[in-house]
């Protein structure tokens, strides 16, 4: 939690226009940004409070224990939680025809704070905006207020109201650089706006703070707007390998911010100004008995799971009893090459590990010790993670980082089995692959617009899209709009911020610089426009439409021919435009009926079969194929009138084995030809028919995966005999 004190300066000189508005209007939106962010982002538990000074009324503490001293400085608002009266106080602020000390507001700034927060845990920030414009009558008093506001532990930060830029200044003060024209600037400024503005970088130095220009300060304000997330730790506790234990813990890296969830409330009660406006959802449940529905009570409530169209009841006991029980843990499985590891093997969201702080430095050794050797090594980790005791349990990858800041392992939950989504994709025809120079004219096009190596004014490169610098366009125009009408119920919505939307959005001049190889993919990729006929081939045409003309015979079958070679034209030019040189117009009952085969029959099982295993568009088919084949063939064998169906048992058996090895389907097949033989052996006239024809289990040379040797294979057809 955070305690937050604002001190404004609406003194004489914050008067004065800069780029067509005054002085305190960028100062008031500098304001106005800082309690907008508390109000969207901040803790339940941060509190703030505002100071002005340069006021014609003189209202603090300190001014009421010394007189004398700490006058034009008036305390708008004491610490509270923020809400909209703060932003309404911050809209009528004036500029006033008084000048007001920094210092004195500064030492009234700090007095809140301390009286407020006294040995409480809370973050403590003063935020100074001003022009220096003041008289500055106790500069003596500097070194006070920067010892104490150290003691304190209290930061400062200053946004400088038209302070001017001098890059020689700002590295000897180690403040963050500055925006805009500094000499014109410090040319168009007093001489005591300037001395002001140079004791105050002595004060930011001396407290370790910060100064922002003031149009600076907007943007930077308005870019790290984002929810204040607390560092909690997801699990802390050993990181096992084999016997070794490491001390860790783990926190969220990375997690998706969902949008917020709207609050209902009782319009009834908003039109009558009622206090509480808020509304309670109470569900009820009923059940139709008769023609009457009777509530049931919670008593009388129980859990069914769905099996089938059935419904299996579970009490709350049952339920407990069904939950997974185990102690959390993270334990090291395995060690993997991290070049092995797929990119869509990771889910949801980054967890961070890193050694415990209180476990002692030779636990950091060691911790530090591991991270290292996987870099190495070029390793990852496997692991066991369950965050808590009783939690669903997470298998894990942990990867190496080392970077100058720290050193840690990155945690990806991998996909169980029952996550894994195998679908099946279509290849690309021969004719439609890409040749080499259509390649090099890709890789050139990507090459170019890579955003890790853009080039500046200078020639230097830089990261042109820093993700941490691009927003959630959806959040962004929510906080937007929500800000807006906290004030004007009545206000329209506005379009999103275009800083935000502009890196959504490609970057002209990375378009402007790889204009020469979009061009070249352009015309290395043509495209030609196949014109769509109105007429169709199920459109119903009339005798009348091909009478129109003299009636005659001939003119009806020139119409016929004209619309035949139309639609094979069509085609052509379609086939074409994909890259081939046109597509064949003669369609083979074969082939509709090989696409719309979903059994094996017993009138073409062979044909039936060869169609269902060519089929990619269920990855279950050719095991369901396999074993209706199998089903036909032992039909054709125990149903066979004499030695009759022996033949085309025979052919099936071959044409599944030929399926069977083009798609390393050797179990099923093996399994199959031994369950034919168990049953079938001693129909001699039959077997005597699947060992001329060879139809051998498949061996370890045709699949790597058979549990058959080619030896055993050739011994099973002829167990009596050594082959």
């Amino acid at each position: 939690k955070e305690a937050v004190c604002v001190i404004l300066d609406v003194g004489r000189s914050m008067g004065k226009e800069s780029g067509g508005e005054t002085r305190l209007d960028l100062a008031k939106k500098a304001v106005q940004m800082l309690v907008q962010t508390k109000l969207l982002f901040g803790k339940k538990s941060d509190e703030m409070a505002m100071v002005l000074f340069g006021t014609a009324v003189t209202e603090n503490k300190l001014n009421e224990e010394h007189p004398d001293h700490y006058k034009h400085v008036q305390q708008v608002h004491v610490f509270a939680k923020p809400d909209l009266d703060v932003l309404e106080t911050v809209s009528a602020v004036e500029v006033e025809d008084a000048e007001g000390d920094v210092l004195d507001a500064l030492f009234v700034g700090l007095e809140m704070i301390v009286s407020r927060v006294k040995h409480l845990k809370f973050t403590k920030r003063i935020f100074l905006i001003t022009d220096a414009g003041g008289p500055i009558r106790d500069d003596a008093h500097i070194q006070m207020l920067i010892d104490e506001m150290n003691i304190q532990e209290v930061k400062l930060n200053i946004i400088g109201v038209d302070f001017a830029e001098d890059e020689d200044e700002d590295e000897d003060s180690g403040t963050d650089g500055r925006m805009g024209d500094g000499e014109k600037k410090a040319a168009s400024r007093a001489e005591n706006e300037i001395k002001g503005e140079l004791l105050l970088k002595q004060l930011a130095q001396g407290t370790g703070g910060q100064i922002l220009i003031g149009s600076e300060a907007l943007t930077a304000l308005n870019f790290i707007r984002k929810r204040t997330v607390s560092m909690v730790h997801k699990y802390k506790g050993p990181m096992n390998i084999g016997a070794l234990e490491i001390q860790v813990a783990t926190y969220g890296k990375t997690s998706v911010q969902n949008m917020p969830t709207l609050k209902k409330e009782s319009a009834v009660a908003v039109e009558q100004n009622g206090l509480d406006t808020g509304v309670r959802m109470v569900r009820t449940y009923y059940n139709k008995l008769g023609e009457d529905d009777v509530e049931v009570e919670k008593l009388h409530r129980i859990k069914a799971y769905p099996y089938g169209k059935q419904l299996v009841p579970f009490s709350e006991a049952d339920i407990d009893n069904l939950k997974y029980t185990c102690d959390k843990c993270l334990t090291v499985l395995a060690f993997v090459p991290i070049d092995t590891v797929k990119r869509y093997w990771c889910l949801g969201a980054v967890d961070c590990v890193v050694p415990m702080k209180d476990a002692g430095v030779r636990n950091g050794l060691k911790f530090s010790a591991f991270v290292h050797a996987l870099k190495k090594e070029k390793l990852a980790v496997t692991a066991r993670y369950v965050k808590r005791k009783n939690a669903t349990p997470v298998f894990a990858l942990l990867t190496p980082e080392i970077n100058p800041e720290n050193e840690c392992l990155y945690l990806n939950q991998l996909p169980f089995s029952e996550d894994y989504r195998d679908y099946v994709f279509g290849s690309f025809e021969e004719k439609h692959k890409p040749d080499q120079n259509q390649r090099l004219a890709m890789r050139n096009l990507i090459k170019r617009m890579d955003l890790n190596t853009m080039e500046d004014e200078d020639g230097f490169e830089f990261e042109a899209l820093n993700m941490e610098e691009v927003f959630n366009p959806c959040l962004r125009r929510f906080y937007q709009n929500v800000e807006k009408r906290a004030f004007d119920p009545e206000v329209s919505i506005e379009e999103l911020d275009p800083a935000v939307a502009k890196t959504l959005n490609p970057d002209e001049k990375l378009l402007i610089s790889a204009k020469k190889e979009v061009k070249n993919v352009v015309e290395r990729f043509p495209l030609q426009v196949v014109e769509k006929k109105t007429a169709s081939k199920n459109k119903k045409r009339h005798w009348r439409d091909f009478l129109s003309g003299d009636g005659s015979v001939a003119h009806v079958s020139a119409m016929l021919v004209q619309e035949d070679e139309d639609l094979i034209q069509a085609k052509k030019l379609k086939g074409a435009s994909l890259g081939g040189e046109g597509i064949d117009t003669k369609i083979k009952m074969d082939d509709i009926v090989a696409h719309k085969v979903d059994m094996v029959g017993s009138a073409t099982p062979v044909e039936d079969l060869k169609a269902m295993a060519e089929r990619k568009d269920d990855p279950d088919i050719i095991t369901r194929a396999i074993k209706e084949m199998w089903k036909i063939i032992n039909d054709c064998v125990q149903e066979s009138f004499g030695s009759a169906g022996y033949p085309k048992a025979v052919d099936c058996i071959q044409a599944l084995r030929e399926v069977c090895v083009k798609n390393e389907e050797s179990s099923d097949f093996n399994t199959g030809l031994e369950a034919i033989a168990k049953s079938f052996r001693d129909r001699k006239a039959f077997w005597d028919m699947v060992v001329d024809a060879k139809m051998r289990p498949i061996d370890k040379t045709e699949d790597a995966t058979s549990k058959y040797t080619k030896e055993a294979s050739k011994k099973f057809l002829t167990p009596d005999e050594t082959p």
